[in-house]
């Protein structure tokens, strides 16, 4: 397969390899690092990692959006070499998945009504939303590959953490961190596009922190057998919007 040739005659192909796992994230020019796993425990404690998750919530505008590794937006958890390769990223924050690349976004329908509009194409492509700093759509919002919610954190990652200090709940890895998210769905630039054109992305606005104590993660019902479950274990866990226990 050629990919020069995708990336330059077919970025929709292209994405749909990465998005089906059949092409690495780096087959797309400009695909953000994610940054080194724990070393080990000792060096972690020593220096300071790794970073629990931080809920920074943003409104469905971004305002207030910052950027680098301690901006201010909602994170996962992260690894001490994850973070600092964050602080890299200036003008980067937000995670995002990609959810619709469509290039008649361009088209003079974009803010009205066509005849023969087309859904797009809907990918599972992962990444962030930052701003362009330079060339073609220069200042404005972009989404930024990066392969995050996929990676493989390794032998020290959140459950071992959570193990080690015996933690309930658990810290959350970073698929159940962005299942726990509030999103809001924007249109943004694909500043991995060759073009840039514009695409649909889903952001992390929020996120409820695992040691909140509005934060209940509900009971685990693989193992009961039907009619097992009390309502009343269910019920004992859930809180009121006013912290009051039911």
């Amino acid at each position: 397969m050629n990919i020069e040739a995708l990336k330059l005659h077919n970025f929709e192909l292209l994405l749909d390899g990465v998005s089906k796992g059949e092409l690495p994230y780096s087959s797309i020019d400009g695909a953000l690092a994610m940054g080194p796993n724990q070393p080990n425990e000792f060096v972690t404690s020593f220096v300071g990692g790794p970073h629990l998750p931080e809920n920074n919530p943003l409104p469905k505008n971004l305002a207030g959006t910052s950027f680098g590794a301690s901006g201010y937006y909602s994170k996962p958890f992260l690894s001490l070499g994850q973070r600092f390769n964050n602080s890299v990223y200036t003008n980067v924050g937000p995670y995002a998945k990609l959810v619709n690349y469509k290039k008649e976004f361009l088209s003079t329908c974009i803010n009205g009504e066509c005849e023969e509009e087309q859904d797009g194409t809907s990918k599972e492509i992962y990444g962030r939303v930052g701003k362009i700093l330079s060339g073609n759509r220069a200042g404005q919002w972009g989404f930024f590959i990066q392969d995050w919610y996929n990676h493989d954190d390794g032998s020290y990652d959140a459950a071992f953490w959570s193990e080690r200090y015996n933690l309930d709940p658990p810290i959350p890895d970073k698929k159940t961190w962005w299942d726990q998210c509030a999103k809001a769905t924007f249109n943004v630039y694909f500043f991995n596009d060759p073009l840039r054109y514009l695409c649909q992305v889903e952001v992390a606005l929020s996120n409820i922190s695992f040691d909140d104590d509005q934060y209940f993660p509900g009971e685990d019902v693989r193992s009961l057998n039907n009619g097992d479950l009390s309502i009343s274990t269910i019920l004992a866990g859930l809180v009121t919007s006013l912290g009051v226990w039911i």
